[in-house]
């Protein structure tokens, strides 16, 4: 029997209407449920586990911090202002070591159970012992101590201004420490070797959280059903479903098709060719990532950049408009220094300008009128959205003007990451990503005793003195002001040079509203509405 297009295409379009309703938790009688149903659609290759005390990577995080509260949170529109979350209050002590928080009466888990301090000790003391990527947060945690059912007391090693933020971090998530004993958790010292519960908090989430994992299939999708029993505002999506779908391109057809709401692989290539209008918007925000370039202190690496004359011969050499306009095409901002903007101490006043005739001059006084050669570092693949292959051949050429002769060493990301991080290069293209709001990772990071300032082989007893200040100062005012001297001495020292802080992008459904891109977990669905 002949079939018309059109027929055919009637019949392609019910098939789908039917499994949507199907995928939103029912047979045809529930079709009404694709309304409470959002559908996003993004890459989740970069998964490794669900387990929220283990998760350290982007889709995890979107999963956990929607099935899991945090004590604290940062969300927008205020990304520098701490928020109440199972925390009711908390008070710090003068000396700044001691936190105690009161929780809010009545939270249930999703297996019914009370939470209580009890189990916020269990789940930091979980995420300390384990190990894992994310054990850091807890690094400065020297007791956790539990008052009463309601009270929480955490007494750090020393002070620590960044400590709440660092609370509000998806792995600083509470689990149900009943359920996940039962299921072979422990938080004992001996965690890393003993316990036994990831591979079923990978399937299924035991937190308070306004939604729970339902479902997880590697590279298919992952399912969260709304939480009936969340202590707060009942969230608008009985069920939020995150398709696999690799290419920002085919994210795109399904959103202004009506099969996905949400697209979160967009770049600017993409988003330049989107007509916006009654089928697909485009949200922008701006990132904290960052693209940059390290360059190393190191005369054993480079006689010529271990003179920092040279360094800022580079660093005034580079024609960072051009980089803001044409590489990313004005998706993205340039803070002064490696702090982002959007937190404390990030800051673009000090930013530094384009001046050949400047860098031709410290070239000169450094003693080499003749220039100098260098090597430029760097990954093939794209650089947190922003292509690496033409930001380093506009690198090359901006140093040329200045008399800098730049050879390229393009590398596999693993090859280029590797001798990066073994200190073993002239100039590193690279980027960043946070691992929570608050400018003291991003100090420590670029200009302490993180892993960058080893990479390039720096250090400066001073910035150091400044780094530490500011991280027991409780006073934000004083902190920024401290951070502030930090960058120009880093402007001065050039031991990284921030080119840009790209904005990331999502296509919308026009009709989702309360969308607010968050610079580590994408997006908090709760807030997401039709």
């Amino acid at each position: 029997m002949l079939v018309t297009r059109n027929v055919m295409r009637f019949l392609a379009v019910s098939t789908l209407g039917l499994a949507v309703v199907l995928l939103a938790g029912g047979g045809p009688v529930q079709a009404q449920s694709r309304q409470e149903t959002l559908i996003i659609a993004r890459n989740i290759d970069d998964y490794v586990t669900n387990d929220v005390h283990r998760t350290y990577e982007y889709t995890s995080q979107i999963l956990d911090t929607a099935a899991y509260d945090t004590l604290v949170t940062v969300d927008a529109p205020d990304f520098t202002k701490i928020q109440p979350r199972l925390a009711a209050s908390w008070t710090v002590s003068p000396d700044g070591t001691t936190y105690t928080f009161k929780i809010r009466p009545g939270v249930k888990f999703t297996s019914g159970n009370p939470l209580t301090a009890n189990d916020v000790r269990f789940s930091l003391r979980r995420l300390k012992n384990l190990k894992d990527n994310p054990s850091f947060f807890m690094d400065p945690v020297k007791d956790i101590q539990v008052v009463d059912d309601l009270t929480i007391r955490i007494v750090l090693n020393a002070p620590d201004a960044s400590f709440l933020a660092a609370l509000a971090a998806v792995p600083c998530g509470v689990a149900d420490s009943k359920v996940v004993m039962a299921k072979g958790g422990t938080d004992a010292d001996d965690a890393k070797d003993k316990d036994k519960a990831t591979e079923w908090l990978n399937n299924q989430s035991e937190g308070s959280g306004p939604y729970k994992l339902v479902s997880f299939t590697k590279n298919v999708e992952a399912v969260l059903e709304r939480n009936a029993g969340y202590w707060g505002k009942k969230p608008y999506f009985a069920k939020v479903i995150f398709k696999h779908v690799p290419t920002g391109t085919t994210q795109r057809e399904m959103v202004e098709r009506g099969d996905a709401d949400v697209a979160h692989d967009f770049d600017v290539d993409i988003v330049a060719k989107i007509t916006q209008g009654p089928k697909i918007k485009i949200l922008e925000g701006l990132s904290m990532n960052q693209v940059y370039v390290g360059v190393t202190n190191s005369a054993e690496m480079s006689k010529e950049l271990a003179d920092k004359r040279v360094r800022q011969a580079v660093a005034y050499a580079i024609d960072y408009d051009g980089i803001i306009k044409g590489i990313v095409r004005g998706a993205g901002e340039r803070p002064s220094t490696m702090i982002p903007l959007g937190i404390l101490g990030g800051d673009k006043s000090l930013a530094r300008k384009r001046d050949v005739a400047k860098a031709k001059q410290l070239l000169t006084e450094a003693g080499y009128p003749n220039g100098v050669e260098l090597k430029l570092t760097y990954w093939t693949a794209p650089l947190l959205g922003v292509a690496s292959e033409p930001l380093a051949a506009k690198l090359q050429a901006d140093l040329a003007q200045a008399g800098i002769k730049v050879t390229l060493d393009p590398k596999e990301r693993s090859v280029a990451i590797a001798e990066y991080r073994a200190g073993k290069i002239q100039l590193m293209l690279a980027s960043w990503s946070p691992d929570y709001l608050d400018p003291d990772p991003y100090a420590d990071a670029f200009y302490g005793a993180g892993p960058v300032p080893k990479r390039v082989k720096y250090s400066n007893p001073k910035v150091n003195d400044i780094i530490a200040t500011a991280k027991k100062e409780q006073d934000p005012k004083k902190r920024e002001a401290l951070y502030m001297e930090m960058n120009k001495i880093a402007l001065e020292d050039v031991p990284e040079i921030m080119l840009v802080q790209p904005k990331n992008f999502v296509g919308l459904n026009p009709a989702i509203k309360g969308y607010a891109i968050h610079p580590i977990w994408w997006v908090t669905v709760a807030n997401l509405s039709r």
